[in-house]
């Protein structure tokens, strides 16, 4: 089922054609996000290549954050290959949210998501998340087979949703998930935070300001090779830190009109 909703209040004509929710080609720049992902990397892009193909145009970055496991090298054999894939790389870690805003910078397409270079989004999930686009102004993933996860990162998920719905009252499944959004749009999203958070925050804001979205499940499949760094108590602890400051402001300092759902 795809939950469809609106956030309070719409957006007027003026404001959808500053921020690209006018009516655009369905042509989408993918930002892959890679962190000592030689043995993932190939196969996520080979599943980026064969969904995104149906669209009207694509394009691949792939931004290599300091990897010191040949990554690079891996990406580079990518570029080679594939005609749509631009590589960048950062000399050190600087993490998701760093990698997000320089893709979303070298962006040429009318919309962009990312979709992990760890190979955790399956290739139909993709299929899904994609063919989504245009339907709504924004299209938000959610995991479709919880079970499918970690027991401690189902219920990480599971509270910070619940969390991220009671504060800000919405009712949505899941806030991390790679969303895609009109570029100009998210380039005018405000974050204050630069660990992996940075996308429920996001998010929030889009619908704050009243843009439409559709939930699309993807499935979840474990990574072939490595384990995932998003799970650490730093990451736990700025977490908290961006959600209640986020709510601080949206809630407190400038309190919006009530969001509006429906589903279909």
């Amino acid at each position: 089922m795809q939950v469809i909703g609106t956030g309070s209040p719409s957006p007027s004509a003026g404001q959808a054609e500053e921020t690209g929710v006018a009516a655009a080609p369905r042509a989408v720049t993918i930002f892959v996000p890679a962190f000592n992902e030689a043995a993932n990397l190939e196969g996520t892009v080979d599943d980026v290549v064969v969904i995104a193909s149906a669209l009207a145009d694509y394009e691949i970055i792939v931004v290599d954050d300091g990897s010191t496991d040949g990554t690079d090298a891996v990406a580079a054999r990518l570029a080679a290959r594939v005609p749509r894939l631009r590589v960048l790389r950062n000399e050190k870690n600087q993490g998701l949210a760093a990698g997000y805003r320089r893709a979303l910078g070298e962006a040429r397409l009318p919309y962009f998501t990312f979709v992990p270079g760890d190979r955790e989004v399956s290739r139909e999930s993709i299929r899904g998340i994609l063919g989504a686009v245009g339907t709504a102004d924004v299209v938000v993933p959610y995991h479709a087979n919880m079970e499918a996860r970690p027991w401690y990162r189902r219920l990480l998920t599971r509270g910070s949703t619940a969390l991220m719905n009671f504060l800000f009252g919405l009712r949505l499944r899941y806030y991390q998930g790679p969303c895609v959004y009109p570029t100009a749009l998210v380039r005018t999203l405000p974050t204050t935070t630069t660990g992996f958070f940075f996308l429920a925050e996001m998010l929030v804001q889009a619908l704050r300001r009243g843009h439409s979205f559709v939930e699309v499940g993807l499935i979840h499949q474990e990574r072939a090779h490595g384990r995932s760094k998003a799970v650490t108590v730093g990451n736990m602890v700025r977490a908290l830190t961006t959600v209640l400051r986020l709510w601080w402001t949206i809630r407190v300092v400038h309190p919006p009109a009530p969001y509006r759902e429906t589903i279909a």
